[in-house]
């Protein structure tokens, strides 16, 4: 094995650039011979093409595959050398290891829309699946991570969604933003942000040769939590590229976050951008909110079960904030809802759980442990009737594969099985038609079904009158 072979196996994964760097410096040769001799190496040294700057090769062992390290290594040669690839696996980190499919684009510095000289998003989400670093589900993509964690990343996604609907609320209420024009996760200039929306405010706008208003274009991304100069990459170096790709168009940027740090702060005023700090914006009880809901749904089980209090308490916060709708996420919280009513009855409870048979994956929404039974709650808090295609989906995509991985757990598999459909919307004609055949036929579980009218019912039935009110107070108006 050659020394330049060695250095290669030494790194697990490493660049043309770096081997040539050994080269000069370890091995006293100079560049144009290095190159020779990396253009020498054996077929056991493989090479990927296409993705770094400067025409470079990523270079690693065939035997070097996949193994310890190698992920790390790789996402560092990215980091140096593949700015537009290792942003969106940053993305995917900061985001807990999910982004859904149709967000991951605002986190990136790939135009969505074909740019000349610029690789498109969809080719470096094709070369990160290539190299096995993302994968993705019918909802998400996927950060190939042992720290992933869908429950925190779903919570972050909640907290996102509703903290831009209160940032556009508060945007067209003080008329920086024409009223009803708000797109999310839209495009700008080819590239994708989390929103946009055209201005009419008189010194941002300019007329066309015809004397047509042509608007100024308001662009927001958003990201919570701890971060770092990697972190914000991805809206500097986006609006860098959306400046030099039409210089005279207007943006006025908002890059909206609950981090104070310091560096962070002047490395965006340095690019120019407004900083919407959700404190500032919105209050300082808007921070202690959603960080409410991110422990909630990340400790939901445990807190339902033995603090349902808790979860009142933060249902009650929403209720209050100053600015913006909480319908949506409200709805997105129904599965806490059902938790709250499972929880004060069942022996011990799980919201959002993951499992896993002959390698399909679903997620229970509530999963309540009985003395005798289990059960296996999907909880749909919109005012939408469910149809005939979300049964048919549910009935035969959802159910054995869950019901099978039950039967395969010794602790369970003696116990009734019985899988609920909660939807404050009801159902339509057709689809409850379906479920009462496929409940009247089904002999080996149970099937049952509840619209908004049914689980009134059904607390007052088990006494539970804490889980009557919540419906009452903060679904009823989904209905309406």
């Amino acid at each position: 094995m050659t020394s330049i072979e060695q250095f290669i196996r030494n790194k697990i994964v490493t660049s043309s650039s770096d081997v040539i760097e050994f080269c000069v410096q370890e091995l006293n040769l100079k560049e144009d011979v290095a190159r020779k001799r990396i253009q020498r190496l054996p077929d056991s040294i493989y090479r990927y093409k296409g993705i770094c700057s400067s025409k470079q090769s990523i270079l690693y062992h065939k035997d070097d595959w996949m193994i310890e390290g190698f992920t790390e290594a790789i996402i560092a040669v990215l980091r140096k050398y593949a700015k537009q690839h290792y942003i969106v696996i940053k993305a995917l980190e900061m985001h807990d290891g999910y982004v859904p499919i149709d967000k991951l684009a605002s986190y990136s510095i790939s135009p969505v829309e074909l740019i000349k000289g610029h690789k498109s998003f969809d080719s470096v989400i094709l070369d990160l699946k290539t190299l096995h670093l993302i994968g993705e589900d019918d909802n998400s993509y996927i950060l190939n991570s042992d720290t992933a964690n869908q429950r925190r990343s779903k919570a972050k996604n909640l907290i996102h969604n509703i903290t831009l609907e209160h940032f556009n609320n508060w945007a067209r209420n003080i008329g920086l933003i024409s009223y009803s024009s708000t797109k999310y996760n839209s495009t700008c200039s080819r590239y994708q942000f989390s929103l946009v929306a055209p201005s009419y405010i008189r010194t941002l706008t300019c007329k066309s040769n015809g004397g047509k208003i042509v608007p100024a274009f308001v662009v927001a991304d958003i990201l919570m939590g701890d971060l770092d100069e990697d972190a914000i990459l991805f809206f500097t170096h986006k609006l860098s590229n959306l400046v030099g790709l039409n210089y005279n168009s207007k943006y006025l940027p908002f890059f909206i976050t609950d981090s104070h740090d310091a560096s962070i702060y002047k490395t965006l005023k340095e690019a120019g951008v407004v900083i919407g700090n959700v404190d500032e914006l919105f209050g300082e009880q808007y921070s202690s909110t959603i960080k409410g809901i991110l422990n909630l749904m990340e400790n939901a089980g445990a807190i339902l079960k033995t603090n349902p209090e808790q979860y009142l308490s933060l249902l009650a916060n929403i209720e209050k904030l100053a600015i913006g709708k909480t319908n949506n996420l409200k709805g997105d919280l129904f599965e806490m809802t059902v938790g709250y009513y499972h929880g004060q009855i069942c022996q011990s409870l799980e919201i959002g759980k993951n499992v896993y048979y002959e390698q399909e994956h679903r997620e229970i929404d509530v999963f309540a442990l009985y003395q005798n039974k289990v059960v296996v709650a999907e909880c749909k808090g919109y005012n939408k009737k469910l149809d005939d295609s979300y049964i048919d989906c549910w009935l035969s995509n959802k159910i054995p594969v869950i019901r099978n991985w039950i039967l395969n757990q010794d602790s369970l598999k003696n116990k009734k099985i019985c899988f609920e459909l909660w939807s404050t919307g009801g159902f339509e004609e057709s689809a409850l038609k379906k479920l009462q055949d496929s409940s009247a036929k089904t002999k080996k579980y149970d099937i049952e079904y509840f619209a908004y009218q049914d689980m009134l019912e059904l607390a007052k039935n088990n006494n539970v009158m804490h889980f009557q009110k919540l419906l009452k107070t903060y679904y009823y108006k989904e209905l309406m």
